[in-house]
């Protein structure tokens, strides 16, 4: 009974499936007269591959595998490296080195890049400050960061003031984190500028400000779905906690 009652819940996805995209109606005539192997073939060609290509589908794939493999950026780094010893393929490495919380190698991979020619551009210095900031260097990540030119790309140049502002907190040069923060909290996407500047507010004390950032915090996490509230999600249950202390 189980397997009958899947196998008409799986007859009545696909036709549905296939009537909304108006997709090929021969696919109808093998659903209806070979319920189970047309409507499973039906999946296998049509439907699955379309939630491959969904960014959402793809993005979740990417985060599981990189819990499942964790190393597997990073041995594909390695492995470009074998073939091609190119400045790009040396970058992804640092990359893939910071992205799995190996900082003090993506650290080295950095230093060793950035003596490079064309090694220190402006975008791999900007990763290089950023992992060191990471690894506790505060100082030497300011000193990096702050020379930069700013970015062409307004994205990546907010990004670049995130960090210096969360440096400048770490330094305790609040009031010029603060400044740099307030101009920035509203022009990127997510909510994770939100959180650093949340913490800010609350060590100086500033609740009342904090408060309204940690409830814009809140209900723009409400907002996201799963896949991309991933990344944030400390940042969000953090706020939660946060603002039922206030």
């Amino acid at each position: 009974m189980p397997f009958f009652a899947l196998s008409i819940l799986l007859q009545i996805l696909c036709v549905v499936h296939l009537i909304r995209s108006n997709g090929n109606k021969l696919w109808l005539t093998a659903i209806i007269f070979l319920p189970f192997a047309g409507s499973a073939a039906y999946f296998l060609f049509e439907i699955l591959p379309s939630l491959q290509g969904n960014r959402h589908m793809r993005y979740a794939k990417k985060k599981a595998v990189e819990k499942i493999d964790p190393e597997r950026r990073i041995r594909q780094a390695k492995e470009s490296i074998a073939l091609t010893d190119s400045l790009a393929n040396r970058v992804e490495l640092a990359d893939a080195y910071a992205a799995s919380g190996r900082l003090e190698d993506a650290v080295a991979q950095y230093e060793e890049i950035i003596v490079e020619p064309h090694g220190d551009s402006d975008s791999i210095m900007f990763k290089y400050a950023g992992v060191l900031f990471e690894t506790g260097n505060a100082v030497r990540a300011l000193e990096i960061l702050e020379p930069l030119e700013p970015a062409s790309v307004s994205s990546e140049n907010h990004q670049r003031q995130l960090l210096k502002a969360r440096i400048l907190s770490e330094l305790d040069r609040n009031e010029e984190a603060r400044k740099i923060h307030a101009d920035i909290v509203d022009k990127i996407a997510g909510i994770e500028a939100k959180g650093h500047y949340a913490a800010l507010l609350l060590k100086m004390d500033e609740k009342i400000l904090a408060k309204e950032q940690l409830e814009e915090i809140i209900q723009n996490g409400k907002r996201m779905s799963h896949a991309q509230l991933d990344n944030d999600r400390p940042i969000y249950e953090w706020a939660a906690t946060s603002l039922k202390q206030l």
